[in-house]
C-alpha cells in the first residue's frame, strides 16, 4: 500500500498502539525464525490490514531504514487526519516515534531484536489498555457535561413553545442583561468542565517509556551507565518537545537511580526496568481511573454554580418578562 493510501485509509478513531504492537510481535517472530529485519517488516506490512503498518512495510522494502520509515509514515498519516483526531493522532505519533527509538537502542546496544521487540510490544499493549480503560470510564462524565451545557438552550426552546415574545423580552434592558450574564456563566461552565475532564485524561503515551528503552538497552549487555546514556540520547531525539520543556527530566533521573541500584545490588537491570515500567503504568492507570470515577460528582459543581443560574437567566427571566409584558398590555 502506498503512503497516499495510508493517509486516506487511516482511521482516526483506531487504537494506534494496538496495531503497532501486533506488527512488532509478528516482526519479532519472523526475525526469530531467521529472516532479516527488513524482510520481516516487508512481509508484515504486506499482510497487515492497518494502513500505517502496510506503508511502513512498503517503505522498508524499498530500502528505507526501519526507524526512518516508522517516523516518516506516521508523520504523514497524522498530518492527514482531521482536527477532531488531533489528540488520537498525537498519541499514535508518540507510539511510532517511541518504537523507532527502541529499534535504534536495540541496534546500537547490540540487543537481540526479537526479544526486545516482544518486550516493547507488551509495553505498548499495556499503555493502550490503560488509556482504553480511562476512555471508557470518562464516557459517562463527558456525556453528562455535553447534556448539561444544553440546558440554557432548552430553556429558550421551552419559552418559544409557550408563545413568549423572546425577541421583545431580550431587547429590554433586564432581558439583555440576563442574556449576557447567562451566556457568561455558560462560557465559565464550559471551561470549568473542560478543565475537570483534562484532569482525568488517560496516562501519557510516553508513560514508562524510558524504563522500557532501558530494558532494551540492558539486553545488549552494556553497562548500566552506558545504557542510561543511550536511552537519554534516544529519548531526547524521539521526543524533542518533551526534552525542551523539561518533561523528560524526572524519567531520566528515575532510570539513572535504577541503574545505580542495579549496580549496587547486582540485580539484572533489564528485568528491574521492565518491572518498574509496568508498576509505573499501573499507578498512572489507577490514579486516572480514580479521577474519572470522581468526575461525575465534581461535574455537579459547575452545574450548580453556573448552569442552573444560566438556565434561569437565559430561559426563565425572559419568559417572565414576556409574560408580564403580555399581561400588562392586555385590555
Amino acid at each position: 500500500m502506498t503512503e497516499a493510501g495510508a493517509e486516506a485509509g487511516a482511521d482516526a478513531g483506531a487504537e494506534p498502539e494496538a496495531a503497532l504492537a501486533a506488527a512488532l510481535q509478528r516482526v519479532a517472530v519472523l526475525i526469530g525464525a531467521g529472516l532479516s529485519p527488513r524482510t520481516a517488516w516487508a512481509h508484515v506490512g504486506e499482510a497487515s490490514a492497518d494502513a500505517t503498518v502496510a506503508a511502513v512495510g512498503a517503505r522498508v522494502a524499498q530500502g528505507d531504514a526501519v526507524p526512518v520509515a516508522l517516523v516518516e509514515v506516521a508523520l504523514r498519516v497524522v498530518a492527514s487526519r482531521s482536527r477532531r483526531a488531533t489528540v488520537a493522532g498525537a498519541d499514535g505519533l508518540a507510539a511510532w516515534r517511541s518504537t523507532a527509538a527502541a529499534w535504534r537502542v536495540a541496534e546500537t546496544s547490540g540487543a537481540p531484536l526479537a526479544p526486545a521487540l516482544r518486550a516493547f510490544a507488551e509495553g505498548l499493549r499495556d499503555r493502550e489498555a490503560a488509556r482504553r480503560d480511562i476512555r471508557i470510564a470518562l464516557a459517562g462524565p463527558r456525556s453528562t457535561a455535553s447534556i448539561v451545557l444544553l440546558l440554557p438552550a432548552i430553556a429558550l426552546l421551552l419559552a418559544l413553545l409557550m408563545g413568549v415574545d423572546l425577541v421583545g423580552a431580550l431587547a429590554s434592558p433586564l432581558g439583555a442583561a440576563a442574556l449576557v450574564a447567562g451566556g457568561a456563566l455558560v462560557v465559565v461552565a464550559r471551561r470549568w468542565m473542560r478543565r475537570l475532564l483534562r484532569a482525568a485524561e488517560p496516562p501519557a503515551p510516553t508513560t514508562g517509556l524510558a524504563l522500557d528503552l532501558l530494558a532494551v538497552a540492558a539486553g545488549g549487555g552494556a553497562s548500566p551507565e552506558r545504557a542510561v546514556a543511550l536511552v537519554a540520547a534516544e529519548l531526547r531525539a524521539a521526543h524533542p518537545e518533551l526534552a525542551a520543556g523539561g518533561a523528560l527530566d524526572p524519567d531520566l533521573a528515575a532510570i539513572a537511580d535504577l541503574a545505580a541500584f542495579s549496580r549496587r545490588a547486582g540485580a539484572p537491570l533489564g528485568e528491574l526496568a521492565r518491572t518498574e515500567a509496568a508498576e509505573l503504568r499501573a499507578r498512572a492507570r489507577a490514579a486516572a481511573r480514580e479521577t474519572a470515577e470522581a468526575l461525575g460528582v465534581r461535574l455537579m459543581l459547575p452545574l450548580g454554580a453556573c448552569i442552573l443560574p444560566a438556565f434561569l437567566l437565559i430561559g426563565v427571566v425572559p419568559m417572565l418578562i414576556g409574560l408580564l409584558s403580555s399581561t400588562a398590555g392586555a385590555p
